[in-house]
């Protein structure tokens, strides 16, 4: 596929999906902007991607923060004049009981897994309705598709995102903006490996690579459709869940039992 012209900007670039897809669209002609919180790590990927594409360009950010998000979208809209597709790829994550979880870390999770996509997405998009053209993929996860044990504040941020992202395809299809979700299931990734010493284990049939999301983005592009879940035995797992959802809950909760954590009781 070819992008040369377009302005691509995504979110999250500093490394794992984002860094990828920073890349793969250097490599099809795109001018890529991306940001994140970790200027060293941005400076790195920006090397990589102006091989291919020099007028790329990354910017830091962190997007659970409303006020940096309109200073850096003032700051491309200003430089580029728009842009063409909006990756909300930027997450953090974590697996622990929700009762063990203080309110803090759950209203991150929230600002930056699905608030910081709102921000990014509702300072672009008047640009891209006054154009009558425009792309938002929204990249989400599987928990927001499955609830998982010890990840409620997670899959409450991409359940959200779900939602949101499915009421904006309505909204904005007839105004000439494409709306998408792509949903993978663990990723190899820094994310996911902190998660490898947790139960319960995700199967590796669920498992896919930085570069396979990467490729999920361009395939639902091509197809231009709304929802892309991968990898297939995911597909599976989501469609068995829609179609029997008691039976899909009752073997899911045999799965989770062994791994519930029971709050120590003390004594009055």
């Amino acid at each position: 596929m070819d992008f040369t012209g377009q302005i691509v900007f995504i979110t999250g670039a500093s490394n794992g999906i984002g860094k990828q897809l920073s890349i793969d669209f250097a490599r099809r002609g795109a001018v890529v902007i991306g940001c994140g919180r970790s200027i060293d790590r941005l400076k790195e990927v920006l090397k990589e991607v102006r091989q291919t594409s020099p007028a790329s360009l990354m910017i830091g950010c962190d997007v659970s923060d409303q006020e940096q998000v309109h200073g850096m979208t003032e700051k491309i809209l200003a430089d580029f004049g728009h842009v063409d597709i909006l990756i909300n790829n930027a997450g953090i994550g974590m697996r622990k009981p929700f009762h063990e979880t203080d309110l803090a870390t759950i209203e991150q999770i929230m600002r930056t897994n699905y608030f910081g996509a709102v921000y990014c997405t509702h300072a672009l998009l008047p640009s891209m309705i006054a154009r009558g053209s425009g792309r938002v993929i929204n990249i989400s996860s599987g928990a927001g598709e499955i609830g998982t044990l010890n990840m409620a504040a997670y899959c409450a941020s991409k359940f959200a995102m779900n939602g949101w992202a499915e009421s904006l395809y309505y909204e904005l299809e007839p105004l000439g903006v494409k709306v998408s979700l792509v949903s993978p299931g663990p990723v190899e990734t820094a994310f996911s490996r902190d998660f490898h010493d947790s139960e319960p284990q995700s199967p590796p049939k669920l498992f896919s690579s930085s570069s396979d999301v990467s490729q999920a983005v361009f395939k639902v592009i091509a197809r231009d459709c709304f929802k892309l879940i991968m990898p297939r035995w995911l597909a599976l797992m989501c469609w068995f869940k829609r179609m029997s959802p008691g039976l899909f809950r009752f073997l899911a909760q045999k799965r989770f039992r062994p791994h519930v954590a029971v709050p120590t009781r003390q004594d009055s």
